[in-house]
C-alpha cells in the first residue's frame, strides 16, 4: 500500500475500517433513579429534535461534506478522491483475507468484515493536511448500509468489544498485538462512541488511536488520530471533526 493509501487512513492501514465495526452504544444518560421532577401547567416542553432522514449519500456527495470540515488548525481536510478510495479499500480488504485473528470469535472487529463496504455503498475520506508519522488525523463517511444491519452491529458491540478487549493479529509471519477500550464520549453529536487502541507492532513500538463515530442520515461517521505519539486527550480534536461532519448532514 502506498503511502498516501496509508496517510488517509491513519497510519495502521488494518485499523480504519476495524475500528469502526468495533465500538459499543453510547452509554445511558444517568437518571439517578429519582422521580421526574414536577412540571408547571403552564410549561411548554421542549420539542424533539428532528432526525436526520436515513438516506444514501453518493460519493460526490459525502466528499463535499468531508470537504467542508476543517481540522484544529481552521484548514479544511484534504479529500482522498474516489478512484484512490476504491484502490485503497480492494487492497485492504484483500489483505484482511489473508489476516488471523485470536481469538477467533474477534475476526469480524479485527477485520472490520462487519460493515465493510461493498458495491451497495459509497465512501469518502478526508485528512488533516498537518498529519504526520506522530499524529494523523482523518475521517472516513460511510453511506448505503442496511438501517437494519447498521443498528443491529452497532447494538451488538458492548458485548464485542468486551470480550475483544485484547486480541492479535498475523499476517504471515508479522504479528501485531491490540488493546481497545471504551473512552467517555464529549462529543455533542447524539449517540457518538468513543475508544482507544493501542497496537503493538513487531519491533516493540506501540501505535495508538482514538476514534469515534456516530451515525446520522444513514451516514457511519468515523474521526480519528492515529500514530505513535497520540494519546486519549487527542480524541477531543477527532470528536470536533466528528461534529462538524455532522452538521453538515440534514
Amino acid at each position: 500500500m502506498n503511502t498516501s493509501v496509508v496517510r488517509y487512513f491513519g497510519g495502521s492501514a488494518l485499523l480504519v475500517l476495524a475500528l469502526t465495526a468495533c465500538g459499543g452504544p453510547a452509554k445511558s444518560p444517568d437518571t439517578g433513579g429519582g422521580a421526574a421532577p414536577e412540571t408547571s401547567a403552564t410549561t411548554t416542553p421542549s420539542p424533539t429534535p428532528t432526525e436526520a432522514a436515513f438516506k444514501k449519500l453518493t460519493s460526490d456527495e459525502l466528499a463535499e461534506i468531508a470537504g467542508g470540515v476543517k481540522d484544529a488548525d481552521s484548514v479544511a481536510l484534504a479529500v482522498m478522491p474516489a478512484d484512490k478510495v476504491s484502490q485503497a479499500l480492494d487492497q485492504m480488504m484483500s489483505l484482511m483475507t489473508e489476516v488471523q485473528v485470536e481469538p477467533a470469535k474477534c475476526n469480524s472487529i479485527a477485520t472490520g468484515t462487519a460493515l465493510k463496504p461493498d458495491s451497495s455503498t459509497t465512501m469518502a475520506i478526508g485528512a488533516s493536511t498537518s498529519s504526520n508519522a506522530e499524529l494523523t488525523q482523518t475521517l472516513s463517511l460511510l453511506s448505503g448500509v442496511d438501517k437494519e444491519k447498521l443498528d443491529e452491529t452497532l447494538s451488538a458491540r458492548s458485548k464485542e468489544i468486551a470480550d475483544c478487549g485484547n486480541l492479535s493479529m498475523k499476517i504471515g509471519e508479522t504479528s501485531v498485538t491490540a488493546t481497545t477500550t471504551g473512552l467517555d464520549s464529549g462529543a455533542d453529536t447524539p449517540g457518538a462512541i468513543a475508544m482507544r487502541t493501542d497496537v503493538t507492532l513487531p519491533a516493540g513500538t506501540t501505535q495508538s488511536t482514538v476514534m469515534t463515530f456516530a451515525v446520522k442520515g444513514g451516514v457511519l461517521i468515523a474521526a480519528q488520530a492515529s500514530g505513535t505519539g497520540v494519546t486519549s486527550a487527542d480524541l477531543a480534536q477527532a470528536e470536533e471533526l466528528l461534529d462538524q461532519a455532522a452538521a453538515l448532514i440534514d
